[in-house]
């Protein structure tokens, strides 16, 4: 194999020829990024800084926290890639203020997760925080930036709790909750059938799902025929499959991602529970299907936050644009999530004409913006939710599939509004009284930079 071939995106054969039955450990020593790669034990490693030379004017740090190691890796990767190109593009277009990242790898573990946020604010400065995969990881550095008085942007975890009943007043999020993803595939799954298993990862992202799931099931008159609890990285998945096989279960849910919801897939199909019963998700994408045994769970239903066929003015030259940067993974919606990100932080410090966190607070509230959709999405003031489109995903047969690795079509779609419901929403309601208890904090030792 030469060093071109080692470089290119790896076709899904050549990701299960690397893993193969050696699971979540063997892909680790093989050295694919969905995965951690350090020996068990050893220190944190050094995060790696992005610096960007300013042109003569100011210069503002963006702290991007994230799992660059661990489980989630290659997500965490992708959502980085896009922040990058964001920030890039911003600063070929404006010479005077200009951008850099500084990364922090919270090891998808929320003590490490805190501490460097700590690290990040006290020492080097930054501006303000964004990132974060794993929602155990979110809520605690959501929980340090509320404390320090620093603006968070929540790129891509999913717990509801975080505009929720765990908001903090500096803190939005990019990606749809929990709650949105059910309301999408909620509906397109009761059609599949009424008796639902349900598979959870144990944390926060993996519990909230399930209640998300079962609150709509229920109100449908549905049953929950089951459901097992699995810790975050688990490999062996057998038990539970056995135990769900032996139900009168006709729709298998997944509360998991990354490899927990590829290895729990692989012991389901390999049990022939596919065949007995419709096979669904809280989330998914083309980084994770890619190690998932994809050709036997066709017209399995998953929540899915963008593709190519979004459908709006923009959507086929932001994919365009992303396309290129995946590198050692196939494009996907984490790549977007970080360039939305990147491109809303930037315009609205510009839009406030200062880092200052209140100002900024103000400037993200109700902001309106093409984020690359069929309608438009925003911002919304009572819970710091980004309220927009969100799709249900259909994995589909080879021949409907634009490219080897793009795995899903968007089987329906559901508006914003719909999706995140009201602000009478009990969520939002406790994130409302959270915001009018808070008092922003003075960051201690920082000037806010000037933008204007």
């Amino acid at each position: 194999m030469n060093d071109d071939t080692l470089g290119a995106a790896p076709s899904r054969s050549e990701f299960l020829r690397r893993t193969g039955a050696l699971g979540i450990a063997g892909a680790a020593a093989l050295g694919y990024p969905l995965l951690e790669t350090r020996v068990a034990g050893a220190s944190v490693l050094a995060p790696p800084r992005d610096t960007i030379a300013a042109a003569g004017g100011a210069t503002i740090k963006l702290g991007h926290i994230d799992g660059f190691s661990g489980v989630y890796a290659a997500a965490s990767q992708s959502q980085q890639d896009g922040l990058q190109l964001a920030v890039d593009e911003a600063n070929k277009k404006n010479s005077r203020v200009q951008f850099t990242i500084v990364r922090g790898d919270d090891t998808n573990q929320p003590a490490v997760g805190s501490n460097e946020a700590k690290r990040l604010i006290s020492q080097e400065k930054v501006d303000v925080l964004m990132g974060c995969l794993s929602s155990g990881v979110g809520l605690a550095v959501s929980a340090i930036c509320e404390e320090n008085g620093v603006f968070f942007m929540a790129i891509g975890t999913h717990d509801t709790n975080i505009t929720g009943p765990k908001a903090n007043k500096v803190t939005f999020r990019t990606t749809c909750s929990n709650a949105m993803l059910a309301n999408a595939v909620g509906p397109a799954l009761l059609k599949k059938g009424k008796k639902w298993y349900f598979i959870v990862a144990d944390y926060a992202f993996g519990n909230d799902a399930h209640d998300r799931f079962a609150k709509i099931l229920l109100a449908a008159g549905g049953q929950e025929s089951g459901a097992d609890r699995h810790p975050l990285g688990q490999t062996d998945y057998s038990s539970y499959m056995t135990k769900a096989r032996n139900t009168d279960a006709d729709v298998l849910v997944f509360c998991n991602y990354g490899p927990d919801a590829q290895n729990a897939t692989k012991a389901a199909v390999g049990l022939g529970l596919n065949k007995k019963m419709t096979f669904g998700g809280i989330l998914c994408g083309n980084e994770v299907a890619i190690g998932m045994p994809v050709d036997d769970i066709t017209g399995s239903l998953w929540g899915y936050v963008w593709g190519p066929e979004a459908g709006g003015p923009t959507t086929l030259a932001l994919y365009n644009k992303l396309k290129p940067l995946a590198k050692d993974y196939p494009t996907n919606w984490r790549q977007y999530l970080g360039y939305i990100s990147g491109q809303q932080m930037i315009d609205r410090m510009m839009a406030a004409g200062t880092t200052d966190t209140a100002k900024l607070i103000d400037a993200f509230s109700g902001h309106h913006f093409d984020a690359g959709k069929k309608t438009p999405s925003y911002w919304r003031a009572c819970d710091h939710q980004n309220v927009q489109q969100t799709y249900a995903g259909e994995i589909v047969p080879k021949s409907k599939r634009r490219s080897e690795n793009e795995f899903f079509n968007i089987a329906s779609a559901v508006g914003g509004d719909f999706a995140a419901e009201s602000c009478s929403n009990p969520d939002s309601t406790k994130a409302a009284a959270i915001f009018a208890s808070q008092t922003i904090t003075a960051r201690s030792d920082y000037t806010p930079v000037t933008t204007k």
